[in-house]
Parts: structure tokens; sequence; C-alpha cells
């Protein structure tokens, strides 16, 4: 697999994305090689099928096209890294050494050269001689100024994929995060609970903002999502770094209190709700205060149920019991019945 590739493995996936680039005169951009090497290296079935059956209706094929296939198959692809631009990356690396070799071996032949034309040049017997000479000397320096140019692009090329690393690690990012909150989204706790286990104690709180609606009838959206900003602020200065706050959607809020019992939860939770209690928020243009802004909270710990999900729908269960009894409140989750 591509993981494994030695460098001529490499080398030949290179050289063929390589080649069609060239036979189509698109720029050898990393985009544009990422997707012709993931196509050769039969590393992404999707992709493959894609342009297979491109080529096979004659599709016009560019720079365009190829972008367009590395949004939808490639850009959201975690593999990426490991399965094209580390081995390009390397592919770039032992070129560009062997390439520099090369210009030394070069360098001291040129040297002797330069010499023996002197040398020759004082001899006019030699003339024969002396024109061979000078042909391998044009030709030696011909072949480095080759070399300089080539070298010269690879190392743009380098540092393209190097932008490429930086921009899929940004863009990673940027999807695991809620844009209005900065709190990691679904997705982002999806990737952050991978790093905890479920083998050890954990709680989780579900958290929804009392009577949000009538905010955002009354004094519309924009303030609403104030109003939300204001909320997850509060909830991420009151838990500890470990612990994984997330906008579960809308108003609603998930904090998966890593390696903590119910009991710790529960005081986390409180702690949030009194603080979100104490907020006192004003429309600037209209100076109208807003009317006090509450939370209501379920919290519940993982048992036997041995499964994040389940957990959620306990704290979400016993959400809907602080919802019933007045709102403003925390409930803890009934234990599992063995």
């Amino acid at each position: 697999m591509v993981t494994d590739d030695n460098f001529q493995q490499a080398t030949q996936l290179s050289f063929k994305a390589q080649s069609f680039l060239e036979k189509r005169a698109i720029a050898p951009t990393p985009i544009n090689f990422s997707v012709l090497y993931l196509y050769y290296s039969q590393q992404n079935s999707e992709l493959s099928s894609a342009l297979d059956k491109a080529i096979k209706d004659s599709t016009q094929i560019d720079a365009f096209f190829l972008e367009s296939l590395f949004s939808e198959y490639i850009s959201n692809s975690s593999s990426l890294e490991k399965n094209v631009l580390a081995p390009f990356e390397s592919t770039l690396k032992m070129t560009l050494a062997s390439i520099n070799t090369q210009v030394e071996n070069e360098q001291e032949a040129l040297f002797d050269l330069e010499k023996v034309d002197k040398a020759l040049a004082k001899m006019s017997q030699h003339k024969s001689l002396h024109s061979v000479v000078n042909f391998l000397v044009k030709s030696v320096n011909d072949s480095q100024q080759q070399r300089k140019v080539l070298t010269d692009q690879l190392n743009k090329t380098s540092d393209e994929v190097n932008s490429l690393r930086n921009q899929l690690e940004q863009s990673k990012q940027e999807a695991n995060i809620d844009t209005l909150t900065g709190l990691f989204n679904r997705r982002g706790c999806e990737q952050k609970l991978k790093e905890l286990k479920l083998t050890d104690v954990h709680s989780s709180l579900i958290i929804d903002i009392d009577h949000f609606k009538k905010v955002n009838d009354n004094f519309g959206h924009f303030i609403g999502d104030k109003v939300i900003q204001h909320v997850a602020k509060i909830i991420e200065n009151n838990i500890d770094s470990e612990d994984i706050a997330v906008r579960y959607g809308g108003e609603e809020f998930l904090v998966v209190m890593a390696h903590k019992s119910i009991d710790k939860a529960h005081y986390f939770a409180e702690k949030i709700r009194n603080a979100v209690g104490k907020l006192k928020l004003v429309q600037k243009q209209t100076s109208t205060s807003l009317p006090p802004i509450s939370v209501s909270i379920g919290v519940a710990e993982l048992e036997d149920d041995n499964d994040w999900l389940s957990l959620f729908k306990r704290s979400d269960k016993a959400l809907y019991r602080a919802k019933n009894s007045g709102r403003n409140c925390c409930v803890l989750a009934d234990k599992i019945m063995a």
C-alpha cells in the first residue's frame, strides 16, 4: 500500500501522476498531484471511479475538474497527509538529495576539465582534443544550469506541499469547531471522545437555555446569538481543561466531564447554572435590559451502558425532568438498574 511505498514505488506513482498532468497541460500543483497520486495508487475507490468515468465519457479534465475531485473526495480525508503528502514530500527530498550529489560530482569533473582545458590551450598540436574538452565543459555547465532550474522548481513545489499541509490542518480544526461559540461541534466531539477510555469514570451534562425562543421572538436572532455566545463562554470558564464542551444544537450544549463522577459533575453543573443566572444583558441600541437568563441541566454518569450515546440519552432524560420541574435547576439521572 502507499503507506509502505519505498522510494521506487513512490517514484513510479509520482511519474504516472506527472505524465497525466503533462499530457493535458495541467500545472503539477499539490492539489492536482494529490488527485492523480491517489488515483494511480488506488487508495480512494470513489475518486478512481469518478475519474475513470470522466475519462470514459470524454469529460474535459482540467485544473478545475481535478480541484472539484479534491474537494469532494480528498479534502475531508484524514488519510491525505499519510497517503499523499508524506510520500510525495519524501520523494521530493530524495530527488533533491540525488540532484545535489550529481551536482557535486559534476563540480569535481568540471574542475578537472578546466585544468585540462588550460593545459591544452597552450599546445597547438592538440586543437581537436581541446575542442572536445571545451564541448564537455560547456555541456557540464549547461547541465548544471538545468539542474539548478529543476532544483528551484522542486523546492517551490516542496514549499507548496508544506502550505497545503498547513491549510489542511487548519481546515481540519475549523471543521471541528462551532463558528458561533468556538466550542466543539458534534464532529469535533466525536474526535475528542476517541481520546477517552469508556472503562474510566466519566459524566456528561446536557444544558439548555430556558425560554430561549422568547429571546429570539422579542429581541431578534442577533441578540439570541449573543446570549448563546455568553452562555458558551460561561460553560468554557467553569469546567476543567480536560472536559469537552460542545454546542450540541441551537441553544443546547453538551459537556463531557472527563474522569468525573456524577457528584463532581453536579458540582460543576451548579457552578455553570449560578454563573448564567448572574448574567446582566442589555440591548445596546435601545438600552433595554433582557429578562434574566437561566439554564436547565441534566447530569448523568457513565455506568454499565458503556456507551457514549446511551450516556448522553440519560443526561437528556434528566434535562427533560429539569424542564418539567420548573426549569433553572440541575437534575441527576437515575442509576441503571442491574
